[in-house]
């Protein structure tokens, strides 16, 4: 008897936990929106493969091996970087990062937020929230935090946009 009053207190509770699942799904597929994306709309949770190579891509850039870097970039990527400036090509994207990271160092990296999802237009995105102390050669530190979204296609980094803050 107590067997089957568990059992039946244990299918009460999945099927009320998964009508308030879906019911909150539809509640959010169905919102009107104030202002309708021009890009994608109604993103989905992506491979997290993807993450790994963003994460691979950044541990080459605080190592400074910009070999290691090119290697999750595609030949025509573009980078929307933060100042409003494009870097095309992965050649240049090289020499970029050459001549601006040996001249830092980065410390006490972290990662608050990364998150892999596809649109609707079937395009995969790694969403990354993540932050360093930068260390210049005359030896200031100043912690910076980033934003960015990298697109990927085939395993390689196609673009990046790229927002970043400098806390005071």
């Amino acid at each position: 008897m107590k067997k089957i009053l568990l059992l039946t207190i244990l299918g009460v509770f999945i099927s009320c936990a998964n009508q308030e699942t879906e019911q909150t799904k539809t509640e959010i597929a169905t919102v009107d929106k104030q202002f309708k994306p021009t890009y994608t709309d109604n993103f989905r949770i992506g491979n997290p493969e993807n993450i790994l190579i963003i994460e691979k891509m950044h541990q080459g850039m605080i190592a400074k091996d910009f070999e290691a870097v090119g290697s999750f970039v595609a030949d025509n990527a573009v980078f929307y970087m933060e100042d409003g400036s494009t870097i095309e090509g992965k050649s240049a994207l090289l020499e970029f990062m050459e001549a601006n990271f040996t001249q830092i160092t980065l410390k006490n990296y972290s990662v608050g937020v990364s998150i892999s999802v596809v649109g609707e237009n079937g395009h995969e995105w790694v969403l990354m929230w993540d932050q360093a102390d930068i260390e210049t050669p005359d030896g200031n530190l100043q912690k910076v935090d980033w934003m960015d979204a990298f697109q990927l296609e085939n395993g390689k980094i196609i673009a990046m946009n790229g927002f970043v803050k400098s806390p005071k």
